[in-house]
């Protein structure tokens, strides 16, 4: 063999393990891809339970208030678990609309930038609604009083104030605790799934630069 042939077969042999990286690449990213997509779905389905409460609430919380219109603090106890289940409507509304457009044919880093602003719209609302969880409880206790015939307002509307004043002091710690512990809160509001499609694509990102 001379030196053309021998060049020859080595250019030849040179572009096979070329083409090979290249099928591998593929293989990697449609694999690093569905299993980020699974863990997706999994965010998804969890949205959509949140979504489905959400509208329950803001179905049921609606005729309370209605139905009570002349009786001011019963408007107001219906008027706040109405707002609180806009919110958690709006919220789950957002996330899957933002899931929604992932488009998975982008570069890596692009998707990976998506994930990152889905990351921080579960952050801003986890922490809306929790904080305003710690408030919201107060009018549902006193609407279920009121279902069981008792009207705490009528009777010792200093409860309702004192209880309203606990809810915000909690509300305020709460509020507090989430600045303090803030990696853990963040953690904990990605939820296991998304870091776990985070951790996929970032995975495939470093094995593309490492290509």
């Amino acid at each position: 063999m001379d030196m053309h042939e021998l060049e020859r077969a080595w250019n030849g042999l040179d572009q096979k393990l070329e083409r090979q990286d290249r099928r591998l690449q593929q293989i990697q990213r449609r694999h690093g891809i569905k299993a980020a997509r699974a863990r997706l779905r999994l965010v998804s389905l969890g949205q959509i339970v949140q979504l489905v409460v959400g509208i329950l609430i803001v179905l049921w919380a609606g005729s309370y208030w209605f139905d009570h219109l002349g009786r001011t603090h019963l408007v107001v106890y219906g008027v706040a678990i109405h707002l609180y289940g806009l919110g958690l409507l709006i919220a789950s509304a957002l996330q899957l609309a933002r899931l929604a457009r992932v488009d998975y044919r982008k570069p890596v880093l692009e998707v990976q930038r998506q994930l990152m602003a889905l990351r921080r719209l579960r952050i801003g609302s986890d922490r809306i609604l929790t904080i305003a969880g710690f408030v919201v409880w107060v009018p549902i206790i006193f609407v279920a009083a009121n279902a069981v015939g008792l009207d705490v307002w009528q009777v010792r509307p200093a409860a309702v104030l004192g209880n309203l004043a606990a809810g915000l002091g909690l509300a305020a710690l709460v509020a507090w605790l989430m600045h303090r512990f803030r990696d853990t809160f963040e953690r904990d509001a990605t939820g296991r799934s998304l870091r776990e499609a985070e951790a996929e694509l970032a995975e495939l990102a470093q094995s593309e630069r490492r290509g």
